[in-house]
């Protein structure tokens, strides 16, 4: 490795450290006053609130990396150019893919870290997260988990089985609904292929109803039955385990399985190319980052100010595009490979487009 790329990846790595360890102070500090007002009046143990910002804290550090490794890139290049020293290395040969390289070299490893962090820790982080702070804190009962890929949620003398539910649309698919009795004797049993909340009852389509009360059980099917239950979608969202919570193998099962048995799985075959694409934010806004540094720091304009501001434009256009192309996959309107990979294209070309304008 060439003394300069040693240099390179020194000088950035001790801004990458500085700015994560500012990322996650900011974090802490917001997330324990927002928290610190529930635990005081439900008189919990403040030890607890600390429990749940330690396994939250990780998962907001692995999502943050690449904003923070866009952050370093610049300012480490706005201090330079500062210094002159991009202008020193210029005037020696080096060429602007050779400033480039040892940035996406960190880039690359961010990539990886992200992408296995989410896999192992994410999911594990947030569960635990989640149970402290609905259960441990705030003393809720858990009465929806999501088991093998299906929601279950017990009411008072109901069980209920849900194999896909629309949060946005207040729907539900495979819905079973297990009515038990003193001793938790089954007595009834409703099954239906979508339960849709009206604002007032769920509407049940393609129902069969079966009765156990006699000796012989009695069947009987409906086009359409409407029920009223003490239960609406806001309860079974707590049964839910989001795409975020999932690992990328955990995600892909559940795909095959919706897939299988005819269901909808748009919207989770955008989440699970996200997955893929998301650690690669870091490398691609580094390719565009790089050449906007050093863009500046030709029009005498470097410096950390500007780093900092430039970042930050980036970094929400950046995010913003993401969230957008992914809520318009989400529709249907694209392709879920294009949904999710869409913003890594546009912005990596732009990266090497305003790199190649820049003379050497």
């Amino acid at each position: 490795m060439r003394t300069v790329t040693r240099y390179l990846l020194r000088e950035q790595m001790k801004v990458f450290c500085l700015s994560l360890g500012g990322f996650a102070t900011v974090f802490l500090v917001v997330e324990a006053f927002e928290r610190t007002s529930t635990v005081l009046v439900r008189h919990v143990p403040l030890y607890l609130e600390g429990l749940y910002l330690l396994y939250v804290l990780p998962v907001y550090v692995i999502q943050s990396l690449p904003f923070v490794l866009l952050l370093s890139a610049m300012v480490t290049l706005g201090i330079m150019g500062r210094r002159r020293e991009i202008m020193a290395m210029k005037v020696h040969g080096l060429g602007n893919y050779s400033l480039l390289s040892p940035f996406l070299i960190i880039a690359l490893g961010v990539a990886v870290t992200v992408f296995f962090g989410n896999e192992v820790l994410t999911p594990h982080a947030l569960q635990k997260a989640e149970y402290i702070w609905s259960v441990r804190i705030k003393g809720e009962e858990r009465k929806a988990a999501f088991k093998l890929e299906k929601i279950w949620y017990r009411g008072k003398d109901i069980i209920y089985n849900i194999r896909l539910l629309d949060r946005e649309k207040g729907e539900m698919y495979g819905v079973t609904l297990l009515y038990v009795g003193e001793g938790m004797r089954l007595y009834r049993r409703i099954d239906a292929h979508r339960a849709k909340w009206n604002g007032r009852e769920w509407v049940l389509s393609e129902v069969t109803v079966r009765n156990f009360r006699k000796s012989r059980p009695e069947i009987e099917t409906f086009p359409q039955l409407s029920l009223s239950l003490p239960e609406t979608p806001a309860d079974f969202q707590k049964g839910v385990k989001p795409p975020e919570a999932m690992s990328y193998g955990e995600l892909l099962r559940y795909v095959r399985k919706l897939r299988q048995e005819g269901y909808e799985t748009t919207r989770y075959l955008v989440d699970l190319h996200a997955k893929v694409a998301f650690p690669f934010v870091g490398f691609v806004l580094v390719l565009l980052g790089v050449p906007l540094a050093l863009w500046s720091n030709r029009r005498r304009e470097g410096g950390v100010a500007i780093g900092i501001v430039l970042s930050m434009a980036v970094g929400f256009l950046y995010w913003a595009s993401f969230a957008l192309s992914v809520a318009i996959g989400h529709t249907g309107a694209l392709p879920p490979f294009l949904a999710a990979w869409a913003p890594n294209l546009f912005f990596a070309a732009g990266g090497v487009l305003l790199l190649e304008s820049i003379p050497y």
